[in-house]
């Protein structure tokens, strides 16, 4: 009975997860948002696991997009988990954590850079449309990812989505991209909300570009 028991609460809580990462892969997004066609997916099309999260942002377009293009290692870092990333060797940052501000010598973005990801590590801009779309992939990988982040304007703020397609390269790894997936969407919703905090902070007048006062916290 007690065995019963433990395996009816042990596969209550495993439907609970599996619920919970299926609704966290389509996270503040609309139904348009989900099915909508967006620049990568034609990248990957045979993606096992597609994710899209969404965030409203009281911000134009135009002022959302600097702070995409300044990510990166040694650039303005992810805006996640700053204390996590730099503990696995992805988290040196230009300004010792995720930039509080829009950095100027980062705003060069073109076609077919690089985005460091860590020192042996990197993404290459595959798609690049400012202020409307940024697409970055991680090219010969045995995981395959396409990352596209899409801005749209919405009233006076601006609608961030962002899209996550994986796939593994190799067949014994395609077990392994579920658990990948459910990660990343952890420190993406971390990096929503931060970067949604600092640009409307920058915006309303609090924030500005140039050299930080203080070492950014995470």
């Amino acid at each position: 009975m007690a065995t019963r028991t433990v395996l009816t609460i042990g596969g209550g809580l495993l439907a609970a997860v599996v619920v919970a990462i299926r609704s966290g892969r389509r996270a503040g997004s609309l139904p348009s948002e989900v099915t909508a066609a967006w620049p990568g997916d034609e990248l990957l099309p045979d993606a096992g696991v597609v994710s899209t999260h969404t965030v409203r942002i009281a911000a134009p377009p135009g002022a959302v997009w600097p702070w995409l293009v300044q990510m990166g290692y040694g650039r303005g870092g992810w805006y996640a988990i700053d204390r996590l990333e730099r503990w696995i060797g992805a988290g040196d940052f230009l300004d010792g954590g995720s930039a509080r501000r829009i950095v100027p010598e980062l705003q060069d973005l073109a076609l077919g850079d690089r985005v460091p990801m860590s020192p042996t590590v990197h993404l290459v801009v595959a798609h690049l449309d400012p202020p409307r779309a940024l697409v970055l992939v991680l090219p010969d990988r045995p995981i395959a990812w396409v990352w596209s982040f899409v801005l749209s304007p919405d009233g006076d703020g601006t609608r961030l989505s962002v899209r996550t397609r994986t796939a593994a390269r190799v067949g014994w790894l395609r077990p392994v991209v579920p658990l990948l997936d459910a990660g990343h969407l952890v420190m993406q919703g971390v990096q929503l909300h931060r970067l949604r905090r600092r640009v409307e902070r920058v915006g309303a007048g609090t924030g500005a570009t140039g050299p930080p006062t203080t070492r950014p916290r995470d």
